[in-house]
């Protein structure tokens, strides 16, 4: 990718679930994003809370954000979660870095994002 794409790629506000592995932050950051880690132990109803009151992405690794009955993406600033076996720091790096470079000026607002190893699934 050119300077001049990443110089127009949506910039944005993330925050990592206690259950995502810390490296993630690194990855976010080198590529001009803010990032937040949730405090330890908060609630998933708190955790969505949270991020929707600081106009964040949560990105996490529980499954049950997937699931639009129990947190419905309009209700979210945008959610991504990883769902890749097996799930190391390298594996979920390389899928979200996929994520962020197929779609430079992607909306993640009121969407849920579901990343495999064999694509994303967009929940809106």
């Amino acid at each position: 990718m050119s300077h001049l794409s990443l110089r127009h790629q949506m910039k944005h506000s993330f925050l990592l679930d206690e259950n995502v592995d810390i490296h993630l932050a690194s990855v976010l950051k080198n590529r001009g994003h803010s990032v937040s880690v949730c405090p330890k132990g908060i609630t998933d109803d708190r955790l969505l809370s949270l991020a929707k009151r600081k106009k964040c992405v949560l990105v996490t690794n529980d499954k049950d954000f997937a699931d639009p009955d129990l947190h419905p993406p309009v209700k979210s600033a945008g959610i991504i979660v990883f769902r890749i076996h097996p799930p190391s720091a390298e594996n979920i790096s390389e899928a979200l870095e996929n994520l962020l470079d197929t779609s430079a000026t992607i909306d993640f607002a009121e969407k849920t994002f579901v990343i495999s190893r064999t694509g994303v699934e967009i929940i809106a």
